[in-house]
This record gives C-alpha cells, structure tokens and sequence, in this order.
C-alpha cells in the first residue's frame, strides 16, 4: 500500500512540474505599423526654402508627428507642407476624396492633384503628389504653380 501512495504521489508531482510540449504557431506575426516618420522631417522643409518657393516670408517651424504624417507649419501665413510615409494608391485616392474643387496634374509624380478651398475673400491652394510611398502636400495662399514647384524641390531633396 505504501508503495502505491509513493508511486501516485510521485505521478502527481511529476504532473504538477512538467511543462507540456510547446505547439508551434502557426500564425505569423503582425505586420508592422506605420509608428514614426521614417526620417523625414520640418527640417527638409525649412523656411527659408519653402518661403521663397511661395514667395511668402516664413519663419519658426513648427512640426508635429502623427505616426507615419509630418505636418510642418510656419508663422507669417497659414502654410503647411505635409509629408505622409507609407503611402499607397488606396490612401492617396482617399484622401483626394476629402477634397472639394479636385483637380488632377496628370505626368506630375506618380499621381498628383491640385485643391482649391474659397473662404470668403481667402483662396486656399493645396497640391498634392505622390512618388513611390511618400506624399507630399503643400497647402496655401501660394499659387497652384508655387507650390507645385515647391513639392518637386522638396521631393529633389528626400
């Protein structure tokens, strides 16, 4: 009897310590997210350069990252220049849908467009242009040309 209790005690410990077989997994592991800028930043688009593409004097970036978006605005006008990261045709055409006034520059980059926003006596330009995954959007009171002429500089230096 006594040697029954031993050997059911020492099954139980024996149980209680082992660890099971590890299964593998067949799942693969998350793709990553777009979590950060992927280098780019207010500093490829400084004042003094994206100024006197728009003739407009501009000054004191101020740049704010939203995980792969970097939004660049300055003082002395109501400028910005956004880089996105990771951009795809889906996201482009998105995006181009939450405009008004679309219109399209066809052989600019890869997909481009231009917006016009009216507020009052206020015109508001914005064009936008995509080369490969990054976007870039240059927004304001510059004329359509200006700005497309800045996107082209701005992509020369990335």
């Amino acid at each position: 009897m006594r040697t029954v209790v031993a050997v059911v005690a020492l099954l139980a410990l024996a149980a209680c310590t082992s660890t099971p077989p590890s299964t593998p997994t067949t799942e693969p592991p998350p793709a990553p997210t777009a979590t950060d800028s992927a280098g780019v930043n207010c500093e490829d688009a400084p004042a003094d350069v994206v100024g006197a593409a728009l003739q407009l004097r501009l000054n004191h970036p101020r740049q704010t990252i939203a995980d792969n978006v970097v939004r660049c605005t300055y003082d002395g006008g109501t400028t910005e220049v956004r880089f996105e990261t990771g951009a795809t045709p889906a996201s482009f055409a998105e995006g181009r849908a939450e405009h008004g006034q679309v219109t399209d520059l066809p052989g600019f980059h890869d997909e481009a467009y231009r917006a016009t926003a009216v507020t009052g006596e206020v015109v508001r330009t914005a064009v936008v242009a995509r080369a490969g995954t990054v976007e870039i959007t240059v927004t304001s009171g510059a004329t359509a040309e200006q700005a497309r002429q800045l996107v082209n500089d701005l992509f020369a230096t990335l």
